[in-house]
């Protein structure tokens, strides 16, 4: 290489890498979306996506087994959510079905049968951590008001688990014996 060529490419690296790192909204963003893993090393290496408009856009690109939607600051309140990298074909296909206009109830039910048909991929477990704030959330975590973690379990039954099927702390089975079926843990 040559002296000016090395001159030129020293000279190109500074703008390199300030245009490839994020800026402190978007690193402030990401902080918060990964929040809800409790493995630091896991948050580290989680990819992270967020709502934009009609427009999922990236984050952060990630090497590791968690894919955390970040908090659409548009919408009231705090949601962010990390789910295991097995269950992007259910969330893909939701995020697919809330576009053309598919939301709510419908949105999970088309899912539901999609699976039960064979032509929806669901694994046989995946884990799934969230955390919630109401209406005029601060940003500080501490004042975070749910927390909870799920365990999809599609078409198991609390006869299957030994669990209840009704909000309680600790675990219990929602939607058992369906494809959305899955284990919630509240603190």
């Amino acid at each position: 290489m040559s002296r000016r060529s090395f001159a030129t490419l020293a000279a190109l690296i500074p703008a390199l890498l300030t245009a490839a790192a994020p800026d402190a909204a978007a690193q402030d963003a990401i902080a918060l979306a990964v929040a809800p893993i409790p493995s630091e090393t896991e948050q580290a290496t989680a990819k992270v996506i967020r709502k934009q408009g009609n427009e999922w856009v990236m984050l952060r690109e990630g090497a590791g087994p968690f894919i955390c939607i970040a908090d659409d600051p548009g919408a009231d309140g705090f949601h962010s959510a990390c789910y295991h990298e097995s269950l992007e074909p259910y969330m893909a296909r939701g995020r697919e079905l809330t576009s053309r206009g598919v939301t709510g109830r419908e949105n999970v039910e088309t899912r539901m049968a999609e699976i039960e048909a064979g032509t929806l991929e669901m694994p046989s477990y995946a884990f799934l951590h969230a955390i919630f704030a109401a209406d005029g959330w601060s940003g500080d975590m501490d004042a975070v008001q749910r927390h909870h973690s799920v365990i999809y379990t599609p078409f198991a039954t609390a006869e299957d688990l030994g669990l209840p099927t009704r909000a309680t702390r600790g675990a219990w089975l929602m939607a058992g014996g369906t494809a959305n079926s899955h284990i919630m843990i509240t603190p």
